[in-house]
């Protein structure tokens, strides 16, 4: 449901300015307050879960986001000024970042090992379906209602998510004997490598997916339409290879999730670097280069993340998690702010090759190589990393 608030938004500005009569700018706002809150909160919420437990912070970051979007339904109706609108929806989804990381811990702590690639990629599969739903019902609400309905429907679908957390969620358990810390998850280097890899990662992903229609429009005559097909395309086909990595993680042997995000890592290099050559007017060529490429920056999520959960051991994952989910947020920003600058300066091979080509080659290097020294249908279990 986060998701869906949160993410459904920005694909819904277009109706949210017009229902509003917001200008591009108090759009932006809006939505960047939104977008940024995550970034600030995601390590607090995780590391909170290591101390208190999941089901509690759970519980606490709902409701805080029920309040604050019943506060933002109320402020939209009595038409407060812009500004409290923006504090507000920051409010809402800095709370509402206390599902992230400590709903993946909870996973990972409720199941053994051998299960954790395939239920953490169906939990990170779910976000981009989530923000699809959400599209869907902001379009509806927004042309079918007054503004702060929609604000108002979501809190009362997050506070329905609140009550099944009260009923369902248990906090998993956590013996004295397991490895991990909240403060030991950030004196790992390992965990500092597959975070500083999963934002390079971000920044080639959300170069692509931001824009891949923009770059075949402009350089080989695609209609837009048929960019916005590709770009869905991505999506789609990189959330069902992503739940396929983490099952196959979990049940062939030789095949880790080191070794899945690093040949993810090169392909994307590989496919971007190939694009960068072709000719200009090479339509069909680069639309099947950018699909390549598109799924697999879709892909390497689940495993990505799992990896970092081990790493850190079960009593640190939510601030693993936590600390990783930041840094894939900064990463999403760092193509949208400066993607246009270099290509006003360079050219789209500058930007293709200092924000797509360079950063999935230094996370494929970046990302630790690890060995399993252990595997149960236990609680989680470490992997060591391999320093040579």
């Amino acid at each position: 449901m986060f998701s869906a608030a949160f993410l459904g938004l920005p694909a819904a500005s277009l109706l949210l300015g017009s229902s509003l009569q917001l200008s591009a700018g108090e759009l932006a706002l809006l939505l960047g307050a939104a977008s940024i809150a995550v970034v600030f909160v995601e390590t607090p919420w995780g590391i909170a879960a290591d101390r208190f437990g999941e089901r509690r912070v759970l519980l606490v970051g709902i409701s805080g986001t029920v309040v604050a979007l019943l506060s933002l339904a109320l402020a939209v109706a009595t038409g407060a000024p812009l500004w409290l609108w923006a504090v507000l929806l920051f409010v809402a989804a800095a709370a509402g970042g206390a599902v992230t990381g400590p709903s993946g811990s909870a996973i990972l702590g409720w199941f053994g090992e051998r299960r954790h690639g395939t239920l953490l990629s169906l939990r990170v599969a779910a976000v981009p379906v989530g923000g699809a739903v959400g599209t869907v019902v902001y379009a509806a609400l927004f042309g079918a209602a007054p503004p702060f309905v929609a604000f108002a429907t979501f809190a009362a679908l997050c506070a329905g998510c609140a009550a099944l957390v009260w009923f369902f969620v248990f906090d998993p358990a956590r013996g004295s004997a397991v490895a991990g810390s909240g403060a030991s998850a950030f004196r790992s280097s390992g965990v500092w490598r597959v975070a500083s890899s999963g934002f390079l990662l971000d920044v080639t992903q959300f170069l692509v997916l931001t824009f891949s229609v923009v770059m075949l429009v402009e350089l080989h005559g695609l209609s837009a339409a048929a960019g916005v097909a590709i770009v869905t395309a991505m999506q789609l086909g990189g959330g069902l290879l992503r739940v396929v990595i983490g099952v196959a993680t979990d049940v062939v042997p030789r095949f880790s999730r080191s070794l899945a995000v690093r040949m993810l890592a090169v392909l994307q290099a590989l496919g971007l670097l190939a694009f960068f050559l072709l000719p200009e007017s090479s339509p069909v060529f680069a639309s099947v280069l950018l699909l390549v490429v598109g799924v697999a920056s879709c892909a390497w999520q689940g495993a990505h993340f799992t990896q970092i959960a081990a790493l850190a051991g079960p009593r640190a994952a939510g601030s693993a998690l936590g600390l990783n989910n930041a840094a894939t947020s900064l990463g999403a920003f760092v193509p949208q702010v400066l993607t246009g600058l270099i290509v006003q300066l360079g050219g789209w091979g500058v930007a293709l090759l200092g924000l797509g080509v360079v950063p999935a080659v230094v996370a494929a290097f970046l990302f630790p190589a690890v060995r399993r020294v252990g595997a149960s249908d236990g609680p989680l279990v470490a992997e060591a990393v391999d320093q040579g």
